[in-house]
């Protein structure tokens, strides 16, 4: 499913509400825009991140900068196995 909106003289636009639905996001939340090269993935970040890590059970002593970065590149790495990239 796709959905076409407009970007206002600002540089903001409006997530559409079937995807807002869909994914929980909530005003005030934050999302993600990845620059894939040729196209732009946009990810909600996790209200909760911590609980999430808690609920994998993983034992790290990686600093939380490098686990946002860590997350970054998954994220790009599956959008690009989805698309063929």
């Amino acid at each position: 499913m796709s959905y076409e909106t407009k970007v206002t003289r600002q540089g903001q636009t409006t997530i559409p509400k079937p995807i807002r639905d869909r994914y929980g996001i909530q005003e005030g939340d934050e999302v993600i825009y990845i620059d894939m090269g040729d196209h732009i993935a946009v990810i909600p970040v996790p209200k909760h991140p911590l609980k999430i890590l808690e609920a994998l059970n993983v034992d790290t002593k990686e600093s939380v900068h490098e686990m946002r970065e860590e997350a970054r590149e998954t994220a790009k790495r599956l959008v690009e196995e989805k698309h063929g990239r």
